[in-house]
């Protein structure tokens, strides 16, 4: 029977980003680790392009490069949204969400799918940009929440933490 990664059972899902691999990394010296996160949702996403040839009454189809996006809804939590200007190596960290979104930077990211386990922890990880922060709050919502997604450049790679 295949094993289930359950989240409720004290582990989490963590997504860590960076300036580099290393501060794009789970438990990396400097690494920005987003909190408050209420979901996550990796899309490995393989483009199709359909055509239609006379011969045939179904259509053909031949795949494109894919197209990669790690998206998340969070809390916006201060340091992590404006940036602490602690001056660590990692620019994500000083910068802040926004900062990063704003100037375009590259950044690294690992998300792992039920915490730092030490080595059995799945986990995803690349590099793009981020995009689509709309932050918003409402006497509903007294809290501000921020949608959050990663452009991937090129592709995910599978590890473990």
């Amino acid at each position: 029977m295949a094993a289930v990664i359950n989240v409720t059972d004290g582990s989490q899902a963590i997504i860590a980003i960076g300036n580099s691999s290393v501060t794009g990394s789970i438990g990396g010296a400097g690494s920005l680790e987003i909190p408050f996160v209420q979901d996550i949702t990796v899309n490995a996403s393989t483009g199709v392009t359909r055509y239609k040839v006379l011969d045939s009454s179904s259509e053909k189809a031949f795949t494109t490069p894919s197209t990669n996006q790690i998206t998340l809804n969070c809390l916006v939590d201060e340091a992590t949204f404006f940036g602490n200007a602690g001056g660590t190596a990692n620019k994500v960290t000083n910068d802040g969400l926004f900062g990063v979104s704003n100037d375009k930077t590259l950044l690294y990211f690992e998300v792992s799918f039920n915490g730092d386990t030490g080595g059995t922890s799945k986990t995803i990880s690349g590099q793009g940009y981020l995009s689509g922060l709309a932050p918003s709050v409402s006497m509903d919502q007294a809290v501000w929440i921020t949608p959050v997604t990663i452009e991937v450049d090129g592709d995910l790679t599978a590890g473990t933490v």
